[in-house]
């Protein structure tokens, strides 16, 4: 069941098991410190999945959708990133990651990610569906548009 979602500028949605989810933030996140002006970004979105024990191999503090945060001990829940949050700087930055972090994954496979290739290859066929237009019901995962309104997230809106 998809517990996971990113919001296109179009109002679709790519809708993804929440680990999934979790393995494409991380993914970006891991591309965007080889980025230049990528470290705020990633950052940020690391306060958005929940920290990985690497000695362990599992999560910690988390609980399908939600977790705490160790930094702040505050609880977050949810596992949508709306890219029209993003500043348009912001934005490209996540796509330049998500295609570095694709090109990385087909070339080393699991010594990468554990992350099937094909999400963030369905994913980034997605972002051309709707640069090219066309009704975004068509390549939504959800029945209906999410809402227009949306809230300035992420570095970079000041």
């Amino acid at each position: 069941m998809a517990q996971g979602f990113i919001v296109f500028k179009d109002r679709s949605c790519f809708a993804v098991r929440w680990t999934g989810y979790d393995e494409i933030i991380r993914i970006v996140a891991r591309e965007l410190y080889n980025i230049d002006k990528g470290e705020d970004l990633a950052n940020w979105l690391l306060t958005i999945v929940p920290r990985v024990h690497h000695s362990l191999d599992k999560e910690s503090n988390q609980w399908g959708t939600g977790f705490i945060n160790p930094e702040t001990n505050e609880m977050f829940i949810g596992k949508e990133l709306d890219l029209r949050s993003l500043t348009p700087a912001n934005q490209t930055l996540f796509w330049d990651a998500l295609q570095l972090g694709y090109d990385k994954l087909s070339r080393f496979k699991e010594d990468y990610s554990s992350l099937n290739p094909s999400l963030i290859l369905e994913l980034l066929k997605r972002k051309e569906i709707v640069e090219k237009g066309g009704d975004p019901l068509s390549h939504s995962d959800l029945s209906s548009l999410v809402d227009e309104e949306f809230e300035e997230q992420g570095p970079g809106w000041k």
